[in-house]
């Protein structure tokens, strides 16, 4: 990503997650990429020097929601804040001021090389890119840090839909939506979007890069990222929400990681040395069975 200057922002309000210094270290093997985690826990034991902790309550970051949206915000719980991620731009201007693009991600990834996706050329040809082909994804977008960009949410129904104290899924659906190439016709939509598949979330709605079902097994090695079958050389990042969650998972059925009595099988500081595996059985060794 040369000449890029990229930060992500992927809040998280309550206990870290049991993988959360696994993650971390996965960013670490991306040193031109900036991680930023607003949150109420103090920071993890794993702290890689491209991952900044912004200290902040709930209320604190709905008030700053507010201000950019000029309404009260009462998010219901947390999961409300995944209906801001498209105003990340104002809601934390100062914080992007000194980069060329910033962006939107979320915390149950393992991160390959982000570069292998986001190429030079992607980054200057388009202003909005997504890291799935049918929608602005919410795990991953990325945006060109122009005041053009960072106002593209002001859509109609938008101050409507975000007061909602409940989650209304507005980032990947109103505002996706409104980045749908059947509507780049209208002239103050004209955006230069990209929806480009990574292939990076497993038991996913579409077939996976090689056509078959998703692979159960994903390889990371020192910030390589590949699968047990070889369908692509390598992944920017593996996003495993449909393995610990059954919320969005097809015909309900239960999510892999549900019910495991322990999920990460290694410690974070072996992970650089030794590689990680991720599976059906949780975050394991590379030579677990």
């Amino acid at each position: 990503m040369q000449g890029t200057r990229l930060i992500l922002f992927a809040p998280w309000f309550g206990p870290w997650p049991a993988w959360i210094n696994l993650t971390l270290e996965s960013c670490r093997f991306n040193p031109d990429v900036t991680w930023a985690i607003p949150t109420d826990q103090p920071p993890s034991a794993n702290h890689p020097p491209n991952v900044h902790f912004l200290p902040m309550s709930l209320a604190d970051f709905a008030a700053r929601a507010a201000d950019v949206v000029g309404r009260p915000i009462t998010p219901e719980n947390a999961y409300k804040i995944c209906d801001f991620k498209p105003l990340t731009g104002e809601i934390f201007a100062d914080e992007i001021a000194q980069y060329t693009h910033f962006g939107t991600t979320d915390l149950d990834i393992i991160y390959g090389q982000l570069a292998c996706e986001l190429t030079p050329k992607r980054l200057a040809r388009h202003e909005i890119i997504s890291g799935q082909g049918f929608l602005q994804a919410g795990h991953l977008s990325i945006y060109r840090n122009t005041r053009r960009i960072r106002r593209a949410w002001r859509i109609w129904g938008a101050r409507r839909i975000l007061s909602d104290p409940e989650h209304q899924g507005f980032d990947d659906r109103a505002f996706s939506k409104s980045l749908h190439p059947a509507r780049r016709h209208l002239p103050w939509r004209r955006y230069k979007v990209l929806w480009h598949e990574m292939y990076s979330t497993p038991d996913g709605p579409i077939p996976w890069a090689d056509g078959g079902p998703s692979p159960t097994r994903f390889h990371w090695r020192a910030g390589h990222l590949s699968d047990e079958r070889g369908a692509k050389d390598q992944y920017a990042y593996l996003h495993f929400m449909h393995w610990r969650s059954g919320r969005y998972r097809r015909g309900g059925t239960p999510a892999p990681w549900q019910g495991l009595d322990k999920l990460a099988h290694m410690d974070w500081r072996d992970m650089a040395q030794n590689g990680l595996d991720i599976s059906h059985a949780g975050f394991i060794p590379a030579n677990f069975p």
